[in-house]
């Protein structure tokens, strides 16, 4: 209501040092990293927009995929359930109803994105956390684009991280140029051979884990099926309860060690499109290193450092870590 924006509350309570939901919870937190123990901007966003505080019992707001899988998946406010007037307000109708035109006018200051070809692939190597980029007018009113940490974005006073500035361009005009190496000096038709080689093989046991994922799956629906029906005669009185306990239990534990199973082969997987010597030749020696798609198979992950330093982690195990200045 002051006109504080959400980033200037999380630096008031971090620099406060008020204890953040989490720690009022008593939850443990089991992923440790910069943002642990500190307030966020989506945390605050999440509190301001919450009708808890007016009053209002808010439920739903999650749904379970289905009965087999642990996961869930958000659900848009129309379909959440609220009754309203369950408690005692916080916060007046009056004021809640401000702060929602407010955070409203704030939208279209965080609705801008960028499209860069290296979206999704650097990281930065201190924290760890993928760069975010910005953009800042030059002279001749010249937009250009810079990364940066997000990190340091987010926590600037607590300095969980340094700034990492430095112009999109620049990083990638020298990570094409490594790409061009390393297509000069590893992609010549002896190593392309060696790396079909390999892809080939990957494909074999890629189709043997789909055919054992498909075997699995068939028989924890098998198993679901038993399942059913084991509750069934419980209900009419065919199975005893302690004969139902036995036998269910030890079903689901054997669907569990399934289900782990197939976590372990979806895991392993590569996807390694088997292709003709000469047509990978033609791909990866003609096809332009500004093809994102062609980026995204050689090149698993990009990092870079606080003294701008890039290091490049690439897909294929003949290719070893790769740093450029």
């Amino acid at each position: 209501m002051d006109g504080k924006s959400c980033r200037e509350i999380v630096v008031w309570l971090n620099d406060t040092g008020v204890p953040p939901p989490a720690e009022y919870a008593g939850l443990n937190v089991s992923a440790k990293g910069p943002y642990s123990g500190k307030w966020s901007s989506e945390r605050v966003t999440f509190m301001l927009k919450n009708e808890t505080y007016i009053g209002n019992m808010v439920q739903g707001r999650m749904r379970q995929i289905n009965y087999k899988l642990k996961k869930s998946r958000k659900l848009p406010p129309d379909e959440w359930t609220v009754v309203e007037n369950t408690h005692e307000p916080l916060v007046s109708r009056e004021v809640f109803d401000k702060v929602q035109m407010l955070i409203e006018s704030r939208k279209h200051t965080r609705s801008r994105t960028h499209e860069y070809l290296l979206k999704g692939l650097i990281h930065c190597h201190e924290c760890g956390y993928p760069l975010g980029v910005i953009m800042r007018m030059l002279a001749g009113n010249t937009p250009t684009l810079y990364f940066v940490c997000r990190t340091y974005q987010r926590f600037t006073k607590p300095s969980q991280c340094t700034c990492h500035c430095i112009r999109v361009d620049t990083v990638t005009d020298a990570i094409l140029a490594k790409i061009r190496e390393i297509l000069t000096l590893y992609l010549n038709r002896d190593d392309c051979a060696e790396i079909l080689s390999q892809a080939e093989k990957e494909a074999a046991a890629e189709r043997e884990s789909e055919k054992s994922i498909q075997q699995t799956t068939a028989k924890i629906d098998n198993l679901s099926i038993q399942l059913d029906k084991v509750y069934s005669d419980k209900l009419a009185g065919v199975l005893d309860d302690a004969d139902f306990q036995r036998i269910y239990h030890k079903m689901k534990r054997e669907r569990i060690q399934l289900e782990e199973k197939i976590k372990r082969l979806e895991s392993s997987k590569h996807i390694s499109p088997e292709l003709e010597l000469d047509t990978l030749i033609e791909r990866f020696i003609e096809e332009s290193p500004q093809n994102r798609e062609l980026l995204c198979s050689l090149i698993e992950r990009i990092e870079l450092t606080e003294s701008k330093q890039i290091l490049l982690y690439f897909r294929f195990q003949q290719l070893k870590m790769v740093k450029t200045s």
